[in-house]
């Protein structure tokens, strides 16, 4: 669902309460944050009087909603029970924090946030207290969990950063930015085919789109750019694909000829971009647990004319699934592992929510599973790639070690965080280890 980030809050149209109170009531119905691109689209579906641009504002809302939802459950509970609360220290977690927002009304939640904004006077009619909230809100300006909040932020995640600057090497200046890009969109990037970068950007400028950056074949354009409505799109010059998903690609040095097993290829982003880089003479193998998404990859595929790759559904965590796979088949194998997601929390906020103890606990255990199935099939010489689309060092540089500690045969030729802070992306992972 597309949702757009202004600088400026757009005005609170008051006959839209009561819709944006009962789509936030449907949100708190649910067990835990859902995937809000997914869920908004489920909604509109079921609310078919909703026109264009209520659907746009109502999606902006909610995802600024999904970015700011720390800051009026505390401001909820330190106005309102200011004895007991702490207001945003480190107890917030992400559990605690969903049941809390669940628990506080609609119209609280979005009270607070048009006092944040300081549109005082567009508050709901039910908040009798504007005055007396406004004059409390003042004074917790800069307390810091507040400060913390409105970036998007729970302190209780703090070590886990601190653990991300130490393992990169980044300065106080490159942390502050990432976590400043936190709370903004990134602009759609683009691949386009080998050679076709400037007839792209040419046709999508005539198009009247905005090409933000353009270095070959690489392109960025800004957030929302109807991309599929143009030439370049449907002549098949171009692909959407992260700029630190195309990073990854770039780190796997694909070359002509060679055979490579994308292992959890998903919609085949990356898959599609390695097929155009092993040429007719090489081949991608392309697999995942989720038949539905192959489905995808084989569109974008046949969209750009590669005959050279191709998809089988499987789960490559279990030996029996890979068995067929003859071992030292391929030079290179790419894992892009199930993660927390973390990564991308610029395009899918409410991810952020999700993030916990627990959950990452859960996924450890199938990343080292895929990379002890997955290794088996890289050749002597060949490369294995592991990459998440999470920052935490715990789902990365942690599962690398584990398995180099348990595989001697194979050693670690780079790993790096790639795109933001760097690039104006998502931020993801890669290894890259050598079988000898």
């Amino acid at each position: 669902m597309a949702h757009t980030d202004t600088s400026t809050r757009p005005q609170w149209p008051g006959y839209r309460w009561p819709h944006l109170c009962d789509l936030t009531r449907a949100l708190q119905a649910e067990p835990e944050w859902p995937q809000m691109d997914r869920w908004l689209a489920a909604r509109f579906r079921e609310r078919k009087a909703y026109g264009g641009k209520d659907r746009r504002f109502y999606s902006d809302r909610l995802f600024q909603l999904c970015r700011l939802a720390a800051v009026p459950v505390m401001l909820q509970q330190g106005y309102s029970q200011p004895a007991s609360s702490n207001n945003g220290q480190a107890v917030w977690t992400a559990d605690t924090l969903w049941l809390a927002f669940k628990a506080t009304p609609a119209v609280e939640l979005w009270g607070w946030l048009v006092l944040l904004d300081g549109l005082d006077e567009q508050a709901p009619n039910e908040l009798t207290d504007v005055a007396q909230r406004r004059a409390w809100l003042d004074r917790q300006r800069d307390e810091p969990g507040l400060q913390a909040a409105i970036q998007g932020w729970l302190p209780g995640w703090q070590p886990w950063l601190d653990q991300r600057t130490a393992a990169s090497h980044w300065s106080d200046s490159q942390a502050g930015h990432w976590l400043a890009m936190q709370m903004t969109r990134p602009p759609i990037w683009l691949r386009a085919l080998p050679g076709k970068g400037e007839q792209a950007a040419r046709s999508l400028y005539a198009a009247g789109l905005t090409v933000l950056d353009q270095a070959g074949d690489v392109l960025a354009l800004a957030p929302d750019s109807p991309i599929t409505k143009t030439k370049a799109w449907d002549a098949g010059w171009v692909e959407i694909q992260d700029r630190a998903s195309q990073r990854i690609v770039e780190a796997v040095v694909a070359e002509p000829g060679h055979r490579v097993w994308d292992v959890c290829a998903g919609g085949g982003g990356k898959a599609v971009a390695l097929a155009s880089r092993v040429g007719p003479a090489g081949e991608v193998l392309a697999t995942d647990i989720r038949a539905h998404a192959l489905q995808e990859t084989e569109r974008r595929a046949a969209r750009q004319g590669f005959t050279n790759l191709h998809t089988q559904a499987l789960d490559a965590t279990r030996p029996d699934a890979v068995a067929n796979l003859k071992a030292g088949a391929f030079d290179r194998v790419v894992i892009d592992a199930p993660c927390s997601g973390a990564g991308t929390w610029r395009r899918n906020p409410d991810s952020r929510w999700r993030l916990t103890e627990a959950s990452l606990s859960a996924l450890q255990p199938i990343q080292d599973q895929l990379l002890a199935q997955a290794s088996a099939s890289v050749k002597a010489g060949g490369y294995l790639v592991y990459a998440t689309c999470s920052w935490l060092v715990v789902e990365n540089e942690d599962r690398v070690s584990q398995f180099l500690s348990e595989n001697p045969e194979f050693t670690l030729l780079s790993q790096s965080m790639v795109g933001a802070p760097e690039d104006d992306a998502d931020t993801m992972f890669v290894a890259v280890m050598q079988r000898d």
